[in-house]
């Protein structure tokens, strides 16, 4: 099933609220949960992708998205920090992105497109699931990709 929703873990009710507000406006569902309740979390909602802060009150990140791709493969983790972290400081770690916050719109419409649309094949303007490989999508009419 194309899910579209996203479980934000962060313990800034500031920076949660700013990152639901701009996966809204990119066609997302973001979910704000944290630290403490997001492995109960998991277990009702099946979304798309969790973005874990890298610092935490009593957990960091990486640990958690641990946690998260041990009960959980499947889900895409991104972790997001305010510093600049490079995916090679976390060798053996399961993060399969590393953004920095405050993170613009662009830059999380192009995770959004590289972890769940391009995955799933959907078109990132309807939302509809493409059965085939077109480069403008046979719904809408907007662009997928580039011609090789």
């Amino acid at each position: 099933m194309i899910t579209n929703d996203v479980l934000i873990v962060n313990d800034s009710k500031l920076e949660s609220i700013i990152l639901k507000d701009l996966l809204k406006k990119l066609g997302m569902n973001g979910i704000i949960s944290n630290e403490y309740t997001i492995l109960t979390d998991l277990k009702k909602i099946d979304p798309a992708m969790v973005v874990v802060n890298y610092i935490m009150e009593d957990i960091t990140g990486e640990q958690l998205i641990e946690e998260i791709k041990i009960r959980y493969p499947e889900i895409v983790c991104i972790l997001a920090s305010s510093s600049d972290l490079l995916k090679s400081q976390f060798k053996g770690f399961s993060i399969d992105d590393i953004v920095k916050i405050p993170i613009d719109q662009n830059k999380l419409k192009g995770i959004i497109e590289k972890y769940i649309i391009n995955k799933k094949n959907i078109c990132f303007h309807c939302k509809k699931e493409i059965q085939e490989d077109f480069y403008i999508c046979p719904y809408c009419g907007e662009k997928l990709k580039e011609r090789a």
